[in-house]
């Protein structure tokens, strides 16, 4: 399915656009609230000691079945996540580990958590434009002939996005169509002599009219490189864009089925093993493609989930809501292969309310890194107000190190 509402696609053109290519940032949300204790777990020391204690049954192995691939001796990451790990090993994939809203603003409610991330707002769910919306109204680098500049795969345009009037809703380009069968062209020119005028719904259905005939010169097709999943249909679809050159800017996309109440698998295997290879499967895929057409250093991807969850697991063999989690980001321009931020510890004493991993890294640091260092924003107080990023202690990484590399231009 695909979509729009009322005026938000005026700003397409027919034809696209020629040689105007920007860089690509994109925000993959997982919802639902993933555990992220089982994505980067602790691999050795009494880190690890405290994490099998607390998880007697859903605990992800050193060694055998489901055995965790080693990140760098203190960390490791499930064993699904093969594709993730081969993004890693190559410098392309960072992990900031224990992220979330500082002490005190955060909510273990769904919709409460997902709102504040996306609106980039904490405590006001009252705003009425999303942290993405933000960042394309303040951005200089704003590529300005763009045929799409902001994209969502949902089924609706997500709050990120909130306020953008050039974010298209979009899952697949047949879907966008009216009638995608024998007589689509004949229905489109009835339309366009029905809805001739000049009312606010003349001028929309004109539009979407423009938009049908301009994605028709692209050539979306994902390849067979990517897996059958939904997942990867949708970063398939991101990276037919970013290789037809429409100024694809912002791509917002959701990938839910993590409330791992219960039943969330045991010894590393099950339900969320599934749902880690199917994650680290369509990345991966992303990122191959976009490398051999030589723009993964164009694009930036950067994952992240409404709250992390419990360290203790439940008498449900789950694990219930809880408040830091790991992000990763995502890039050919990433200095990747690292572990960054401070990891609290899961020990009794160092657990936040005496249940849940502490928040050591705010999550505006992360994407103010990507605003300002990748995507050459540096008005992170308009996209994040309130908040003050400091590119002198750049993202406040273990070390000091700086999560892109030098060279954008």
């Amino acid at each position: 399915m695909a979509g729009s509402s009322g005026m938000q696609l005026g700003f397409v053109h027919a034809a696209l656009p020629k040689g105007s290519r920007g860089k690509t940032l994109v925000y993959l949300f997982l919802r639902g609230g993933y555990d992220g204790l089982n994505m980067v777990i602790p691999l050795t020391g009494t880190h690890r000691t405290e994490y099998e204690n607390k998880r007697e049954h859903i605990q992800v192995p050193v060694s055998g079945d489901n055995a965790m691939h080693n990140l760098n001796g203190a960390f490791g990451l499930h064993g699904s996540a093969s594709g993730m790990k081969a993004l890693y090993d190559a410098g392309k994939l960072a992990v900031v580990h224990a992220v979330g809203m500082p002490e005190g603003l955060g909510s273990r409610s769904h919709f409460d958590s997902q709102e504040m991330y996306e609106l980039g707002t904490l405590g006001d769910l009252s705003t009425t434009t999303g942290w993405l919306a933000r960042h394309m109204m303040s951005t200089p680098g704003l590529v300005e002939d763009a045929a799409i500049p902001s994209l969502s795969t949902n089924s609706s345009s997500p709050t990120s996005l909130l306020g953008d009037k050039t974010a298209m809703t979009l899952d697949s380009v047949s879907g966008f169509h009216p009638n995608g069968g024998r007589y689509g062209n004949e229905h489109l020119d009835a339309l366009a002599k029905i809805y001739n005028g000049n009312s606010s719904l003349d001028y929309a259905v004109k539009s979407s009219i423009d938009t049908i005939n301009m994605l028709q010169q692209i050539d979306v097709e994902v390849p067979d490189t990517y897996p059958d999943t939904s997942l990867a249909d949708d970063l398939g679809l991101l990276a037919g864009m970013i290789k037809m050159n429409v100024g694809l800017q912002v791509a917002a996309v959701d990938f839910g089925g993590w409330d791992t109440h219960n039943g969330q698998g045991d010894n590393g295997g099950g339900y969320y093993a599934t749902r880690v290879e199917i994650l680290s499967d369509a990345i991966a895929a992303f990122m191959d493609d976009l490398a051999s057409h030589g723009l993964d250093n164009d694009v930036v991807l950067v994952v992240q989930s409404e709250f992390g969850r419990r360290v203790r697991e439940n008498g449900n063999r789950g694990t219930d809501h809880g408040t830091a989690f790991p992000m990763f980001v995502v890039g050919g321009k990433v200095q990747g292969g690292k572990v960054y931020g401070t990891f609290p510890g899961v020990a009794d004493d160092d657990l936040y309310l005496n249940t849940d991993l502490k928040v050591t890294t705010d999550f505006r640091k992360v994407l103010s890194d990507v605003l300002v260092n990748f995507m050459g924003n540096p008005n992170v107080g308009t996209v994040f107000p309130g908040y003050t990023y400091s590119e002198s202690d750049s993202f406040g990484l273990t070390g000091g190190a700086e999560l892109f590399s030098n060279g954008f231009e």
